[in-house]
């Protein structure tokens, strides 16, 4: 498999520790061409309600070099008055046309399997303050958003991808969920959801949705799924309805992808390449690869490798990948944890969180 033209090659920046792990990241650059990071840090330890007392919101990050280096800047000035916490999931910034910074988080809520609804923000000053947090549609429930997620469509509505399983039909977020999408006309003030969600027949359904407008202005959604590869389906209304999804040749276990737009209107696709270890597994989640669409998604080039650390001894995970835009190419940050050679998701106890952490590369623009 060809390898990623690298500027900057793979390094962890930003080690695990024992309480928590960097999972989710959401990047994105400020005015002044500094870079902005902000990760939830996994799933809670056993203590959930001391740590969402203490922690609710995540810590800022800020690199001055393009995302070689990074350093801790403080918590998220952000009031919160939720229930639970930013964790798990993943975090999107994006820039909405009037300079403001939107961030939005998958929320952790204690006896909610998968979460509940996730939350919105807003920062007029470069991400220095945030108003209230505040919760994305209606009703609460098992809810899922994954990072890099909210895109602004040309017409500007908001549209936030979700899992979301409903009742009856499984206990965690894991089980088989459905793929769909809130959305925002206004700004992100009120929140409508797709009336005919993409669901799959499948074990793992059509999990972690991502999206990306096309040039005809259809939506493309990319999902997870147990049957061996990435899953699409297409919507002609601004994601209030979806089609039957579709195979793509994308291989894959049910494992984290994440769709981007490239400068000059490619689509990228961040994802696991790998043959799952049995139908409906969640591995292998190494190698990370991307793959480029010059036809909207239809079709897709082959893997490029970005980082195949520990892929022979089946005893590494690089997930949830965030890839933004700058000058120089394309930052790409990530999180490396271990993995069990069967396919469970024990993380080797100690040994298993001192080899993982936040994981950054910068990579020139595919040709």
């Amino acid at each position: 498999m060809q390898r990623a033209d690298f500027l900057v090659k793979p390094e962890i920046f930003l080690p695990h520790t024992a309480e928590r792990a960097f999972i989710g990241p959401g990047t994105v650059r400020l005015a002044n061409g500094d870079l902005l990071l902000a990760a939830p840090w996994g799933r809670p330890p056993t203590n959930f309600t001391q740590l969402a007392a203490r922690y609710p919101v995540p810590m800022l990050y800020r690199s001055t070099d393009g995302g070689r280096s990074w350093r801790e800047q403080r918590r998220m000035r952000l009031d919160w008055t939720l229930a639970g916490m930013v964790s798990d999931g993943g975090i999107t910034f994006l820039r909405l046309p009037d300079g403001r910074l939107a961030f939005l988080a998958h929320r952790h809520v204690e006896e909610l399997h998968g979460g509940g609804l996730p939350v919105i923000s807003f920062s007029s000053d470069e991400g220095q303050s945030w108003t209230p947090a505040r919760v994305v549609g209606e009703p609460e429930g098992v809810w899922y958003v994954m990072n890099d997620r909210m895109i602004r469509l040309r017409s500007g509505r908001l549209i936030v991808p979700v899992s979301h399983m409903p009742m009856g039909m499984g206990v965690y977020e894991g089980d088989r969920n459905i793929s769909l999408c809130f959305f925002s006309d206004d700004d992100g003030t009120h929140w409508g959801r797709s009336s005919r969600p993409a669901v799959l027949d499948d074990q793992r359904g059509m999990a972690e949705p991502c999206v990306a407008e096309v040039k005809d202005g259809r939506l493309l959604l990319l999902a997870r799924t147990g049957s061996g590869c990435h899953y699409r389906a297409w919507s002609a209304d601004g994601g209030d309805t979806w089609s039957t999804p579709e195979p793509t040749s994308l291989t894959a276990a049910c494992s984290p992808l994440t769709v981007k737009t490239l400068p000059d209107g490619r689509l990228i696709l961040l994802y696991n390449h790998a043959d799952p270890l049995a139908p409906g597994a969640f591995f292998p989640r190494a190698p990370l690869v991307y793959a480029v669409s010059a036809d909207d998604g239809h079709t897709w080039g082959a893997p490029i490798m970005i980082d195949d650390e520990g892929v022979a001894a089946g005893d590494r995970q690089h997930i949830y990948p965030s890839m933004c835009c700058t000058d120089e190419g394309m930052l790409v940050v990530y999180s490396t944890h271990a993995a069990d050679p069967h396919g469970s998701f024990a993380n080797g106890g100690e040994a298993g969180w001192k080899i993982g952490g936040g994981k950054r590369c910068l990579v020139a623009y595919p040709v």
